[in-house]
């Protein structure tokens, strides 16, 4: 007789049932039977009321570790207590793998990726359910269309409601409970899309197929949002849940590429875990389905037998084993110095954590051996077997996202180029480019170039994720948008709307940013300001040249821009003469077409040789999602532009000796008289440190 097989409850071993028979004093026989029994009222257990005995993965707790408020049940708490010790209670493991993990806070907002059948639907279930036994709450579930919300979320709610809520079915009775209205069958879901239990818990379930104006008022403390979601949705329920203190939780495998719901969380995210992808080898060498699995190559390779030859016998090896994620707070690495990975292989690593939104968002990563009862082993040689193999395992097996369609870079050059800002060197030759508008806030960008390695990094950018007098921390420069099937540059973000600056206020940030000195002084006689003075005449007379913490060679300013005169003081001026009056060493940015400037970028992001701070948030949001298909006001050019002026501009024709900033007036000749077309200069000019070049 075959053994119930259970994809991780497994018979116990030869040296179990002897340990076991030892014990109790009797045969090995008695013994094998009987922890037989206990397995399968195990497994049943499993079967039978899911939302107390239901295994659980330990990247689970993990994601339950990083949202505020998360309900934690007596099964989660004793096995929190079993693998870490007596003493340790769920919220001392979420607060310390949250400090891990690199997060300040608990998050509101949660983005799960994941392959196919890694556990998604199953984790927003069974947390839905949980929240729902802490008594009035709301909760809400949103899928694309109701019929595959009945297939999917309502099936799966109702699997993981507990058995004593299930009892209450009313479906099939002719009497209703006044308070309670739990009714539920596989083919039409719950009645009228709708839960209510007797503890003041109210379960929602909404359609992107209907009007989203029907939603507005609805408060929630738990959102659930499977798929392909709309932004539009994204944005209201995230204002939805902030009343009740709520959470939002978003479920995706990345099956249409970098979408813009994607974007708005991993767009600028700082990766805090990585996971061995060993099924993306980097070295030409094989790809190894048994370690991804966490098997051994012999285990692997039986249960494939098994498997073909009809599951006619038992077979003792597991689907997969989960990996521990508990012992994430015990190790010092992000998981890229694994010892499990064999000598002398190299293979290439997906995320598993991330910090999004600035620490206000989290994504984790839901892989297949992270579910057993997916049958993970099955999902891999499929994937493995695809015509699209490559395509097919980065985005089903590791739920990683594909660049957008029609995007201009490469979301992978522009993570391997965002830098720490200890990473960058102190000795840089370092210039500004400038790139105003009459609508919208400027956009300024400072950049430092090394002579040693020719690289050139860009260190800062104006409106940043930093305190600007008066306005506060500006929102993002451009956030996605759905328009034209998420094919476009985004959307304008709050930081775009301008904040009413004429060129003293502009000068008044450079002058703080730059910690010019006579910023500093004015600083010491007025304090730290929360906003800008009103009358800010006395910057006129304010000057690089009287001292400043970050030099800069030169100034470039948008050229199209320069020429015009409806954004200078005066109608008989262009903004050129104007911010040549105000700013030491001004030039003309490079006047060639966007696209030659973009090509270059992108050999250079290739390269090595372009990187940028991760201070850059905006920078790096707008490289992400730049398409070019806006054309001139697309909402994420601007900030890209002060990278394209920067790499077309001469600067990678200075030498080492320009780092002394003397005996170098051949190169600034050279550069006067027009290398990178900057020779629209007018006499003799005043560079950042006083002197006069041509």
């Amino acid at each position: 007789m075959m053994l119930r097989r259970d994809p991780l409850v497994q018979p116990a071993s030869a040296a179990q049932v002897a340990a076991f028979a030892a014990q109790r004093n009797v045969s090995e026989d008695k013994a094998r039977e009987t922890l037989e029994a206990l397995r399968c009222r195990q497994i049943d257990a499993r079967a039978a009321d899911p939302y107390r005995y239901g295994y659980e993965p330990p990247i689970w707790y993990v994601a339950k570790a990083l949202i505020r408020n998360p309900a934690w049940s007596d099964y989660e708490r004793l096995q929190i207590r079993k693998r870490l010790g007596a003493n340790w209670t769920a919220e001392d493991f979420a607060e310390k793998m949250r400090r891990r993990l690199g997060f300040q806070y608990p998050v509101t907002r949660l983005l799960v990726m994941g392959s196919n059948r890694s556990g998604k639907t199953d984790f927003s279930a069974k947390l839905s359910m949980q929240t729902a036994r802490l008594g009035n709450k709301f909760i809400g579930s949103g899928a694309q269309t109701l019929k595959t919300q009945k297939q999917n979320q309502m099936a799966r709610i109702w699997r993981y409601m507990p058995s004593e809520w299930q009892a209450k079915n009313i479906a099939n009775k002719k009497a209703k409970d006044i308070v309670e209205n739990i009714s539920y069958t596989p083919k039409n879901g719950f009645a009228g899309s709708k839960v209510t239990f007797e503890n003041g818990s109210i379960l929602n379930f909404v359609t992107y197929e209907q009007n989203i104006a029907a939603l507005e008022g609805v408060e929630y403390d738990l959102v659930h949002l499977d798929e392909e979601y709309g932004i539009d949705y994204y944005n209201l329920m995230t204002t939805r849940i902030t009343s009740r203190a709520g959470v939002f939780l978003g479920t995706f495998t990345p099956l249409h590429g970098y979408t813009p719901q994607i974007a708005k969380f991993l767009d600028g995210a700082i990766i805090t875990r990585y996971h061995t992808a060993y099924l993306r080898p980097i070295d030409g060498g094989e790809k190894l389905p048994h370690a991804e699995l966490n098997l051994t190559k012999e285990e692997y390779e039986e249960l494939v037998t098994w498997r073909k030859e009809g599951q006619t016998r038992d077979c003792s090896i597991p689907e997969s084993r989960p990996e521990d994620c508990f012992e994430w707070l015990f190790d010092e690495g992000d998981g890229r110095n694994s010892l499990k990975i064999p000598r002398g292989r190299a293979f290439d690593f997906t995320s598993r954590v991330a910090i999004c939104q600035g620490g206000e968002a989290a994504a984790v990563w839901f892989f297949g051996s992270d579910n057993p009862y997916g049958l993970p082993a099955e999902l891999i040689a499929a994937k493995m077997a695809d015509q699209n193999a490559e395509q097919k395992i980065y985005e089903a097996v590791y739920g990683m996202a594909r660049d957008m369609k029609g995007r201009i870079f490469k979301s992978s050059h522009i993570d391997a180029a965002i830098v720490e800002p200890g990473e960058i060197p102190e000795e840089l030759i370092r210039f500004t480019v400038i790139d105003p508008a009459p609508e919208r806030n400027w956009v300024i960008g400072w950049f430092g170039y090394s002579p040693a390695t020719k690289i050139l990094y860009m260190l800062n950018e104006w409106p940043g994720n930093y305190e600007i007098p008066g306005h506060g921390v500006p929102g993002p420069w451009v956030i996605p948008s759905d328009r034209n099937g998420g094919v476009n540059d985004g959307a304008r973000g709050d930081a775009q709307q301008a904040f009413g600056f004429g060129y003293n206020h502009y000068k008044f940030e450079i002058a703080r940013r730059e910690r010019w000195q006579d910023y500093l002084d004015w600083e010491r006689m007025n304090g730290v300001p929360d906003r800008m003075p009103g009358d800010m005449s006395f910057v006129e007379s304010w000057s690089e040249a009287n001292g400043t913490s970050e030099p800069q060679e030169f100034r470039l300013l948008d050229c199209r821009a320069a020429s015009q005169s409806k954004i200078s003081a005066s109608s008989s001026r262009t903004l050129f003469e104007d911010m040549d009056s105000l700013l030491l060493g001004m030039a003309l940015a490079d006047g060639q077409r966007t696209e030659v400037g973009y090509t270059k970028m992108i050999d250079l992001f290739a390269a090595g040789k372009l990187k940028i701070s991760k201070n850059c948030v905006n920078a790096v949001d707008c490289l992400k999602m730049l398409t070019g298909k806006d054309g001139q006001k697309g909402a994420a050019k601007d900030m890209v532009d002060l990278l394209r002026y920067a790499v077309m501009s001469d600067i990678w024709n200075y030498t080492v000796d320009a780092l002394t900033r003397v005996k170098n007036a051949h190169a600034r000749e050279n550069y006067a008289q027009g290398r990178g077309n900057h020779a629209q200069r007018r006499g003799p000019q005043r560079g950042a440190s006083g002197r006069v070049w041509w």
